[in-house]
């Protein structure tokens, strides 16, 4: 076990102080993600180390569209979760607990450079349980040369992200899981919007994800579309990505019309970057001008095929587009 970074003791508990959940937890207790555990008066994390996952994967795949596109970043996992969706895409991770081979910090940096990566992905399951295992990879990531990002669920807590940024976090991706609507069904609070704009006010690179689930939250895009604009404006991207059954939710893949109307609705909003996800060869996998209307960036569907990005800019018009390129 390693004792956790984030928590304040009370009288006859702890508080882990990593997540909006904010868990109190009393001796000999888990908090909701089963992986934070208080013994002797103390918080310890289980997962120190313990990866279920350690590949060299492309950044697309995150989605991360315009951060280094075209480039691979060595990607990483533990287990469990601080949500339960009932549709999860990657359950066998969320779902369980800590039984991994043990990795230290180093190891996964020096696979990245071996593969060739120029950064590490904190992904798949909930990355922030992994909390105070990323403070060290992030940091000798940084000391040998190498970016650090994130897929996460953002309901981490300001202070997480903070001691993330302080680390060497340049990019993160925030799965919004839909309106409010939603995150009550999840029994919480739509306050990853809250963690987006702090990581826009800190200096990181940021992109929105919304899996738009069948039955679920397909009425709730505009909703989604309008706090972007709100909280973040309307540079940083939105990727609408298909729904496959999954876990313990078995209704029909997304309907690409659906996903469709969803890239429309946030173009006409204003959001100058919105796109389809897990739609191979689809027109909104590619990224266009949204001055000119050219073709910036063509893709399939991981893949990046041309990429006519100058020096951040439009080739045609000059455009600044944002992103890390």
């Amino acid at each position: 076990m390693k004792e956790a970074r984030l928590y304040r003791k009370l009288r006859d508990c702890v508080v882990c102080q990593l997540c909006y959940r904010f868990c109190r937890i009393k001796e000999g207790e888990k908090g909701f993600c089963k992986v934070r555990v208080c013994k002797d008066g103390k918080l310890y994390s289980l997962t120190y180390g313990k990866l279920s996952a350690l590949e060299s994967r492309p950044i697309e795949i995150k989605p991360f569209y315009h951060f280094k596109p075209g480039s691979t970043s060595m990607t990483f996992s533990t287990y469990s979760c601080n949500f339960v969706c009932p549709w999860c895409q990657n359950w066998r991770l969320s779902r369980a607990m800590p039984n991994g081979m043990h990795f230290r910090p180093e190891e996964v940096v020096e696979r990245a450079i071996l593969c060739g990566d120029i950064s590490t992905c904190a992904s798949l399951n909930e990355p922030t349980l992994l909390f105070e295992f990323l403070l060290d990879v992030f940091r000798i990531a940084k000391e040998r040369g190498l970016m650090n990002t994130m897929v996460s669920n953002g309901y981490m807590s300001v202070l997480a992200l903070k001691e993330l940024r302080k680390a060497g976090l340049d990019a993160l991706k925030v799965d919004i899981k839909g309106g409010k609507k939603t995150y009550e069904m999840l029994d919480a609070k739509d306050l990853a919007w809250k963690t987006a704009r702090e990581a826009l006010r800190l200096g990181i690179h940021v992109e929105i994800v919304n899996l738009v689930v069948t039955g679920i939250n397909e009425d709730q895009i505009e909703e989604v579309v309008e706090k972007h604009l709100k909280f973040l404006g309307s540079e940083v991207p939105i990727h609408f990505t298909r729904y496959f059954p999954a876990f313990m939710y078995r209704r029909e893949p997304t309907k690409v019309e659906i996903l469709e109307k969803a890239v429309k609705i946030a173009r006409n909003s204003g959001i100058s970057y919105a796109y389809v996800g897990n739609v191979p060869g689809h027109r909104f996998e590619n990224t266009y001008c949204p001055n000119c209307g050219e073709m910036l960036i063509r893709r399939y569907s991981y893949s990046v095929l041309e990429n006519r990005i100058r020096e951040g800019k439009c080739f045609n018009c000059g455009r600044e587009i944002y992103g890390i390129w």
